[in-house]
């Protein structure tokens, strides 16, 4: 059975604020970025406008978390090589136990990976962020800002897990 968490009310201040260093549209095309992107040890991207964003830079994320929708219009996926793609059901506003199963199974085996979200992946980040190894760097997109990147450390794992388990989710590793 898949069970729904939902976002309470009073977290949405918190992640409306953007969880890393954010490049503007103009500065994705900079060596910064590219640099980020390329050196990281793993690439984990929320979002299909970021997930093409990276390819554009030259990257292939190891994890792409995409639901084939921009901006609330349907679109087709990015076009980026992945061995394994994990569908997973996640409604808007929550994050469901089918899709923390499909997190878990992208980050353990062959990569790249895509989970393929019915629904909403935005929450979906937090689960990236909590999931991944340390010294990896999630991307995802902030609406009207740019793209976000989060460095993943003991400190960014420590606070997405803690805004996850006031959701109800616990024991991520």
């Amino acid at each position: 059975m898949r069970r729904a968490y939902k976002l309470p009310e009073k977290l949405r201040p918190k992640l409306a604020k953007p969880l890393g260093h954010v490049f503007t549209g103009q500065e994705t095309g900079g060596s910064e970025f590219r640099d980020l992107a390329g050196l990281a040890p793993m690439v984990i991207t929320v979002g299909d406008r970021v997930t093409e964003t990276l390819g554009e830079a030259g990257r292939t994320p190891e994890v792409q978390v995409v639901d084939g929708v921009e901006r609330r219009t349907r679109r087709e996926p990015p076009e980026l090589p992945y061995r394994r793609q994990i569908r997973v059901k996640n409604p808007a506003g929550t994050i469901t136990s089918e899709a923390i199963a499909g997190m878990r199974k992208a980050f353990s085996g062959t990569k790249p990976a895509r989970v393929l979200v019915d629904g909403e992946e935005d929450l979906m980040t937090m689960l990236a962020v909590a999931m991944a190894p340390i010294s990896s760097v999630v991307f995802y997109g902030q609406p009207g800002v740019g793209v976000v990147a989060v460095r993943v450390s003991a400190a960014s794992k420590s606070r997405n897990r803690a805004i996850l388990a006031e959701m109800g989710i616990k024991g991520l590793q």
